[in-house]
């Protein structure tokens, strides 16, 4: 489960049912301003690359990416923490 979805649902809120809705309302919701927003929305469809997708080309082009998606993730971490969701 993703990290915003878990800290929803452990918050009682059941309107976060995809990762991208997740994003979409923690963005709504103040949390994440709209250049977060969009390079996670991005990481999400990398990933959903990665899971159809067998081409060394396009995992190579991913990978570069990763050191973009790394300090966001501490970023949402931090994020959750400090509103109380865990």
């Amino acid at each position: 489960m993703h990290p915003i979805a878990e800290a929803y649902e452990l918050s009682g809120v059941d309107f976060c049912k995809t990762p991208k809705s997740c994003i979409r309302e923690f963005f709504s919701a103040g949390y994440l301003d709209e250049d977060d927003t969009k390079l996670l929305l991005q990481m999400i469809d990398d990933r959903n690359l990665t899971s159809h997708t067998y081409k060394e080309e396009i995992a190579e082009d991913i990978f570069s990416r990763f050191e973009k998606y790394i300090p966001i993730l501490e970023k949402i971490i931090l994020k959750i923490k400090e509103i109380g969701f865990i």
